[in-house]
């Protein structure tokens, strides 16, 4: 009876989620405006419980077939994906590599996952060996930088078709979801729509992944660039940030213990990757969660809230009038991103020219 409870609470919690997760993808407003960046974290933390659930129920193994596994935990292979999606859009210059690794270790998690049950067969993207501490690395990179021009080429030809063959199998996998979502809402949705449904929306958020890891290679590679210009204007920047540290995300991936961790987490030693039990033992650490056998309640909202604030009071006061719904700051927000749709950079007083 309480494990069915567990599964229906995890199931509501999962969909309110995502409900929110698909209203940030659909939203016309900017990723950084404080509103956005509120639902992205608030949203994060939705499914970091959601993974959380998933791994004490011990819901996958890597020993079952995707037949296998019930209709309604499908849904859940999901998770990485969408936690990869959202910390990417955290607006945090200062930490952006960090979120862009951590984005990084969730949407492989989740392509090596898929593929081990089968759902996909294309080749997942090597990773990236920058945190692999070794001499091998200086070998690898002189033999690459021997590759001829030829073989150069047919990479870049080779790069190009798989990209039009993915793009060609999104928009046929978006036409059928189009299809199968019209049928979701159905109280009488028979089980093969259902699993049909999510089947199809893992393999999508699949050939996404792949655009997204590529995205971030990219975008990693610039950022190492940039922290080659101009170092003395970045010891300035610092300066005036010295006294606000946010805490810095961690990657909760479907995992119960140490050993499935140093395999989920290979690749990446500089960055930790916490079981479900360190994250567990760190919530009740943090006083958000209830300890075991005990009738104390966590932190609640507020409480965390404050907990927040308290290493930016400006952020905490914008986000109490944000979760107010306070008319005043909402309108003045909303005014501001108009102006930014309508005033670009850099326009100012040209002093009449055109």
């Amino acid at each position: 009876m309480a494990s069915a409870e567990s599964e229906e609470n995890l199931s509501d919690l999962f969909d309110s989620g995502f409900k929110l997760f698909t209203s940030i993808q659909n939203t016309q407003s900017a990723t950084n405006s404080l509103e956005v960046q509120l639902d992205v974290k608030k949203c994060i933390s939705t499914f970091e419980t959601a993974t959380k659930l998933v791994s004490l129920a011990d819901m996958f193994s890597r020993n079952e077939e995707f037949s296998e596994v019930p209709t309604e935990n499908i849904k859940y292979f999901l998770l990485p994906a969408l936690l990869g999606t959202l910390a990417s859009k955290i607006c945090d210059r200062e930490n952006r590599m960090h979120y862009l690794k951590v984005s990084e270790v969730y949407f492989y998690d989740f392509l090596e996952r898929v593929k081990s049950y089968g759902v996909i067969n294309f080749e997942i993207p090597k990773k990236s060996q920058e945190d692999d501490d070794n001499g091998e690395d200086s070998k690898k990179e002189g033999e690459k930088k021997k590759t001829s021009n030829l073989e150069k080429i047919e990479d870049m030809v080779s790069i190009r078709k798989l990209k039009l063959m993915r793009y060609k199998e999104q928009k046929d996998l978006k036409e059928k979801l189009e299809v199968y979502q019209k049928s979701m809402d159905n109280p009488n949705l028979d089980d093969e729509t259902k699993r049909n449904y999510f089947t199809t929306l893992i393999n999508l958020y699949a050939l996404e992944a792949v655009d997204e890891i590529n995205s971030l290679k990219e975008e990693k590679a610039i950022l190492e660039q940039m922290k080659m210009i101009k170092p003395e204007d970045k010891k300035k920047d610092n300066k005036d940030n010295l006294n606000y540290k946010p805490p810095k995300l961690q990657p909760i991936i479907i995992t119960k213990n140490q050993l499935q961790k140093q395999v989920m987490g290979a690749g990446y030693p500089s960055l930790p990757v916490m079981t479900v039990e360190e994250f567990y033992e760190k919530k009740i650490a943090d006083g958000e969660w209830a300890a075991p056998g005990t009738n104390v309640g966590g932190k609640s909202l507020q409480d965390m809230a404050e907990s927040q604030g308290q290493e930016d009071p400006e952020v905490l006061e914008k986000e109490q009038l944000a979760e107010k719904d306070d008319q005043e700051y909402l309108d003045k927000i909303r005014a501001m991103d108009e102006y930014k749709d309508t005033h670009k950079r850099g326009w100012g007083n040209r002093y009449n020219r055109s």
